[in-house]
């Protein structure tokens, strides 16, 4: 199945898995993302370390196009914001928080990014 979404992403099905703290494991993701959706390491409270772990061993289970969720208000998100730059991920979504101060970053590494405002972000 082709829309705009499967292309901007490169899935295969516009299916995209919730960031959802301490769910989206590398476990889950590498699933999604095998079976043609958009996977999602859910960053949470997590600290960068557990979040290159994690993208580390998505990596090792596929090659297919996976996302990382930042929560903004994490206070390791400005490491978490290099990792997924020196890891290489292809999207980075976002969510308790303005993701302005990232955003030069990631799309000079060529990153696809996706916030999601809610309303702490305002």
């Amino acid at each position: 199945m082709k829309t705009e979404i499967t292309k901007l992403l490169g899935i295969e099905y516009p299916i995209i898995q919730g960031g959802m703290a301490w769910v989206g494991t590398h476990e889950l993701a590498s699933a999604v993302s095998e079976a043609g959706g958009l996977g999602i390491i859910g960053s949470g409270g997590a600290p960068a370390s557990w979040v290159r772990e994690q993208v580390q061993e998505v990596k090792k289970k596929t090659d297919k196009p996976f996302a990382v969720n930042i929560m903004l208000m994490n206070p390791e998100a400005d490491e978490i914001a290099k990792v997924v730059v020196e890891e290489n991920v292809k999207v980075v979504t976002t969510g308790a928080g303005n993701p302005e101060k990232y955003i030069k970053m990631w799309k000079e590494a060529g990153l696809k990014v996706m916030p999601v405002f809610d309303i702490v972000s305002l």
